[in-house]
């Protein structure tokens, strides 16, 4: 069984929905962030899954979007990559030299919201069951991927990717980007996620592409600021982490 199939298949753990969000009913062909689509780069709208890049690099979001824009991301064969968080996103892994194919591009948060609205908290952050088994099914994921990377997106992801890991204890405590950087944090390397576990990955908290123009400028990473710190930050955990990119 393919890994993404297998995950399609345990997303059976994360239900009930609670109020407002509402589960997945098939998954889109080409590229879209996992539980929407395969979370694989897909850019020809292939329903054919490619490779699973097991020990190569998670790309984490916080939620998946609005029912009503999976349906439009569904119809079109997958969602717009030239839309400001692919676009954005797509850039900086150039710039960090990581190729697409190396990434799983997945959520913390499974479902998606119902009806049109994509702004503020995700409304299963309400239901505390449905946060600790979507905390339980992120760990189940890392444990698929085995990932040396984690690219985290916005300020919400890190909090919840540090209920996994006690070597992330100050991004437990901090819950904004520009608390971590202040704090030297935004990368943690030797990260691991189950004692059992014989790998390590490190992982970086990065601006959302959604919104990357406008708050990037906030970054600031040793000597480094804006998009320069961020692009430095992926550099210096590939480099540490061990991470082969190249096959």
């Amino acid at each position: 069984m393919h890994p993404v199939e297998f995950l399609v298949s345990a997303l059976t753990k994360v239900a009930p929905y609670p109020k407002g969000v509402v589960p997945v009913p098939k998954q889109i062909a080409g590229t879209a962030f996992f539980p929407g689509g395969s979370g694989l780069w897909q850019p020809n709208g292939s329903d054919v899954l490619p490779h699973f890049p097991v020990g190569k690099v998670m790309v984490l979001g916080h939620d998946f979007h609005s029912e009503i824009g999976y349906h439009q991301s569904l119809a079109k064969c997958g969602e717009n990559l030239k839309g400001p968080t692919w676009r954005n996103l797509l850039k900086l892994l150039r710039e960090a030299d990581i190729e697409p194919e190396q990434c799983f591009f997945t959520n913390a948060y499974m479902g998606l919201r119902a009806g049109s609205n994509t702004t503020g908290k995700f409304p299963g952050a309400y239901d505390a069951d449905f946060v600790e088994r979507c905390r339980s099914f992120l760990a189940e994921q890392i444990a698929v991927q085995q990932p040396r990377l984690i690219l985290t997106l916005g300020n919400y992801v890190p909090s919840i990717l540090a209920s996994l890991s006690t070597d992330l204890g100050q991004w437990r405590k901090n819950h904004s980007l520009i608390q971590l950087d202040a704090l030297g944090v935004p990368i943690v390397t030797d990260v691991r996620f189950h004692e059992d576990y014989n790998w390590r990955t490190a992982v970086v908290a990065l601006t959302h592409p959604s919104l990357r123009p406008a708050n990037i400028g906030r970054r600031h990473y040793r000597e480094l600021r804006g998009n320069e710190a961020e692009v430095a930050m992926v550099r210096e955990a590939i480099n540490v982490s061990g991470i082969e990119l190249n096959g």
